[in-house]
């Protein structure tokens, strides 16, 4: 033994650290490291996926179970005792299903036994209401908000911007724009929201509307024009008129742009989708229309693309007399186009005349199934 400790070099301290002995090698480190990483990650994944798997059971419990008719005066859709997690399961369901009829028998029900609906479903039952023109069920929302969410309903002005749409459903279009504008002036939060109900409810005005509730939109759309510099309703006025096969609204849509000076700033962005509906309901002469509009106003660079539109849809449908029209118009008035566009129109001429074209079109290489035989 004392032969052996003497083979021991000096410089061997004479005392091993325990830590020293018990380091892992870099080796083993890593890996150890890297199993503990792995052990934590699958365990945070199973808990989720249990408590993910635990609610899918009992909203698939909740909606198997056999749902009262709504015809059935005897039976109650809510009870005293429901939960509710239970009710709001129950107007997201009809919410999913889009079944007005059920929500409005609910919020009925809910009165009855003073249940309210949980906060977060209630803009969505208030949308649904006011899309169907149910003002009376907004009315008893409104009381039931008042006693069990009285914060929400105060952030929502007591929805009556849904109120309105509700109203202007219902036929009542003057009305109804009194209080979009009420709301909008005390209310910044909610402009949003009322410019999103406007932007649908003009469209159909202009095509369903009488010449007297028009003139009441355009009426308040400029009034916010002058007092917030919020050109949205004009613009969505614009499109409609623009958009309609009556000259006396096509008439509207130009003294819109020439009364007020910012609006063709508001409708570039309406531009496309103009162009794109015209198009497709192959009526050309809209877009004729908006090119020179966009020409009067000079505003070359939406000109450019509304052309290069048109000149596509021509190209389509192979009319070549149109197309040289179109390039000739813009060759006049200084109008760029994308070279594609010449090159398509030397490819018509010659595939007319010689049946050679300039610049073949590429195709995709076929897929081909090969069999092998060994």
């Amino acid at each position: 033994m004392a032969r052996y400790l003497a083979r021991i070099s000096a410089n061997t301290p004479r005392v091993i650290s325990v830590l020293a002995l018990c380091r892992p090698s870099p080796h083993f480190s890593s890996k150890f490291e890297v199993d503990i990483m792995d052990e934590f990650t699958s365990q945070l994944m199973q808990r989720k996926i249990g408590k993910w798997d635990q609610k899918k059971r009992k909203y698939d419990a909740f909606l198997e179970t056999p749902t009262p008719k709504l015809e059935d005066k005897q039976t109650n859709t809510v009870t005293e005792k429901v939960r509710p997690d239970n009710l709001g399961l129950m107007f997201q369901n009809l919410l999913d299903n889009e079944d007005t009829e059920g929500v409005v028998q609910l919020i009925k029900s809910c009165v009855k036994h003073n249940a309210a609906p949980p906060a977060t479903a209630v803009i969505n039952i208030a949308s649904v209401c006011a899309h169907s023109g149910e003002r009376d069920t907004l009315v008893q929302l409104q009381e039931l908000c008042q006693r069990h969410h009285p914060q929400l309903l105060k952030e929502n002005s007591q929805f009556r911007d849904f109120l309105a749409q509700a109203v202007w459903v219902r036929g009542d279009v003057s009305k109804a724009l009194e209080m979009f504008e009420d709301v909008y002036r005390e209310n910044a939060y909610l402009r949003r929201r009322i410019r999103l109900m406007l932007k649908y409810l003009i469209a159909d005005l202009v095509t369903n509307g009488s010449e007297a509730a028009l003139g009441n939109m355009i009426s308040f759309s400029e009034r916010i024009v002058k007092d917030f510099q919020d050109f949205f309703p004009l613009a969505c006025v614009w499109q409609g008129c623009f958009l309609s096969e009556w000259f006396t609204d096509q008439r509207v849509a130009l003294e819109l742009l020439e009364k007020h000076n910012g609006l063709c700033k508001s409708v570039i962005n309406r531009i496309p989708y103009v162009v794109f509906i015209s198009l497709k309901c192959h009526r050309t002469e809209v877009v004729y229309r908006l090119l020179e509009i966009l020409l009067k106003y000079r505003m070359k660079p939406q000109y450019s693309s509304v052309l290069g539109s048109l000149l596509d849809y021509q190209f389509r449908r192979g009319d070549w007399t149109r197309c040289s029209e179109i390039i000739n118009w813009a060759v006049d008035n200084e109008v760029p186009l994308p070279q594609k566009h010449h090159i398509q129109l030397i490819n018509l001429i010659l595939n007319q005349k010689m049946k050679t074209p300039l610049a073949p079109i590429e195709k995709k290489a076929e897929d081909r199934n090969y069999e092998f035989k060994f």
